[in-house]
């Protein structure tokens, strides 16, 4: 009986699949990623990049449904589409733009700002995830979902940086101290709701950004469009 959406999402099922994927990088021998691999390599490289593109789109999903949660519950009549936002905490790394620009970057490189991205998330989704406890009224729907997706940043910062170094590529993570955690512990109600508002549009940004780097890099790796 197929699974439902429900149990596909679920931590347990999830996990195993990924352990399941990631073990099979044991026997993928490390190469240029623009250099031809035998078949079993190759069959390997894709299943692990469909996982982790899988674990991509779940993770967009679910900030999406954080997004518009987030919103219905606390931004309701507060106009916060029209301030100005505050800073991102990825808005330090030079990501490119538009397609043209990412199908431009090499898949080194990519993969190594990808891994960046999903490393300077694990701060601010730690204290997203504690100071949102804290919030009056805040509903067990939105804290699960913000739990689910730390979880699955991690799954993911750990398949890209395996990815890595099966291809013969090291990353020095990049990191700058997050300055944000000030607004999310304001004692003022409306400084630290729209804190948390924006926030989370960032994570929803860089939740597509990080799918659509996956998208074009398991084309790039799996068909040698490089």
């Amino acid at each position: 009986m197929p699974l439902s959406l429900t149990q596909v999402f679920s931590s347990k099922a999830l996990l195993l699949l990924l352990v399941s994927y990631l073990l099979l990088w044991e026997n993928v021998t490390s190469a240029p990623t623009c250099v031809k691999r035998d078949g079993d390599t190759q069959k390997s490289l894709r299943r692990l990049f469909t996982m982790a593109t899988f674990i991509s789109q779940i993770t967009s999903r679910q900030a999406a449904n954080l997004f518009t949660e987030f919103d219905k519950q606390y931004a309701q009549g507060k106009r916060y589409n029209d301030r100005i936002p505050d800073s991102c905490p990825t808005d330090f790394l030079d990501t490119p733009e538009n397609k043209n620009q990412v199908l431009k970057s090499s898949p080194e490189d990519l993969l190594k700002l990808l891994c960046n991205l999903l490393y300077s998330w694990t701060v601010p989704l730690n204290h997203l995830v504690k100071e949102m406890s804290s919030m009056p009224g805040a509903p067990n729907g939105i804290l699960s979902e913000a739990r689910a997706i730390q979880e699955r940043v991690g799954q993911l910062m750990v398949g890209v940086k395996t990815i890595l170094s099966e291809i013969g590529e090291k990353n020095d993570e990049i990191y700058l101290v997050w300055s944000g955690l000030a607004s999310l512990k304001s004692s003022n109600e409306d400084v630290r709701c729209f804190a948390f508002y924006n926030l989370i549009r960032c994570l929803l940004r860089d939740s597509h950004r990080v799918n659509t780097f996956l998208e074009v890099l398991k084309y790039r790796i799996i068909q040698d469009k490089c």
